[in-house]
């Protein structure tokens, strides 16, 4: 009986020897494990948030963005998106493509942010937009008046209705003035305006014009009373017909050059207008029913402009002013239409994990005194 007990207490021993036996390396175990699972959960978001290299979109739109002689981009946003993402330690690479491309890949989610677009209410369910760093307006350039598109101006002013009505009134004026004091000097054999001749109306006419205008040579001079009375009556006739002249041809003038200047959008159906694809102004050409000939590049709108396919170029004015200061010999006129805003911040696509940690340095940047300084060594001065 005994012996067949033994194996019976020896299971009992092994039993309370394996429930008694100390559980703290398993314990410690498993707190060592969890909290390498807990360090690298930590650590994980913050390795993965530059790990991705960005697909930065660019085009060629100078003093923006730019190729310098190398092949290498600058410009403005250029320099501030590198100076953000050497701060952040994002890694990144250019892709070039044109504007209107730039929103589509952005939409899609293609590329990752670009640092050369407007602000625009309309994409603002697509794509995401930062603080903005510049503040701008739209603008028009338009070829330079010859000297000939001058003159013919100025006679059409000429052969205004009002104009001719005027200047015909002038000379009835000094016609009737010249008669009226030959016949008062007639008296007087030794003065300027005595007898009924030719030679004596044509004195008395010199006399009513230069009179009139406030010239006075004094050359010729009335010697009766009466005459000095008739002459100083017309006096104040004439500068009241000088005033009424040289105001009408004033506003004439000025009517002329609103007429072929811009103020607004609605002064720019008259002409062929041309614009960026893809870029604020063309919604906004778009946005008011105004026809264009859309282009990717400067390069093409100078071409255009030179075959004479548009008369009119409309885009944003710090590039416009940025080209005609490089360009001097381009004999252009700049027309700002301050009913259109222009606001540049970097576009990203939806859900860009870095855009916080962009747009709190981008802050940073642009909210600096010297900002505006340094924004002009790019653009040029800045009258905004």
């Amino acid at each position: 009986m005994k012996g067949m007990d033994f194996p019976r207490w020896l299971l009992l021993l092994l039993f309370g020897g394996l429930v008694l036996a100390p559980q703290t390396p398993l314990h410690a175990e498993s707190s060592a494990r969890s909290a390498v699972v807990t360090a690298m959960t930590e650590t994980a978001p913050k390795r993965s948030l530059n790990s991705h290299k960005l697909k930065v979109a660019v085009c060629d739109r100078p003093p923006f963005s730019f190729k310098d002689g190398v092949g290498a981009w600058n410009g403005l946003s250029v320099d501030l998106w590198e100076q953000i993402a050497g701060k952040l330690g994002i890694t990144y690479e250019y892709v070039e493509m044109p504007l209107v491309e730039i929103m589509k890949q952005l939409r899609t989610g293609k590329c990752d942010l670009s640092p050369v677009i407007a602000l625009s209410g309309e994409e603002a369910g697509n794509i995401e937009f930062t603080e903005p760093y510049l503040f701008s307006h739209g603008a028009v350039l338009t070829p330079h008046k010859s000297l000939l598109q001058s003159l013919g101006t100025f006679h059409g002013i000429l052969m205004n209705k009002r104009v001719l009505i005027i200047f015909l009134a002038m000379l009835l004026g000094m016609i009737f003035f010249s008669l009226l004091l030959m016949f008062v000097e007639r008296k007087h054999e030794k003065g300027h305006f005595s007898g009924l001749s030719v030679k004596g109306f044509g004195s008395a006419l010199w006399f009513s014009a230069v009179t009139m205008t406030t010239v006075g040579y004094g050359d010729k001079t009335p010697l009766s009373l009466l005459g000095r009375v008739v002459t100083f009556f017309w006096m104040l006739a004439g500068v009241l017909i000088i005033a009424v002249f040289t105001g009408t041809v004033a506003s004439s003038l000025t009517r002329a050059e609103m007429k072929e200047g811009i103020v607004s959008f609605n002064d720019l159906p008259r002409f062929k207008v041309g614009c960026v694809a893809g870029s604020r102004m063309d919604f906004l050409l778009q946005e008011r029913g105004i026809p264009a000939k859309r282009f990717n590049t400067y390069d093409e709108i100078k071409n255009a402009d030179e075959m004479g396919l548009i008369t009119a170029f409309a885009g944003d004015v710090v590039p416009l002013q940025y080209m005609m200061n490089r360009n001097p010999d381009l004999k252009c006129d700049l027309y700002t239409l301050p009913d259109s805003a222009m606001i540049y911040a970097f576009a990203t696509r939806q859900g860009l994990p870095q855009l916080s940690a962009i747009n709190r340095e981008l802050l940073k940047i642009s909210l600096l005194p010297d900002w505006r300084s340094k924004a002009e060594r790019w653009t040029g001065p800045l009258s905004l």
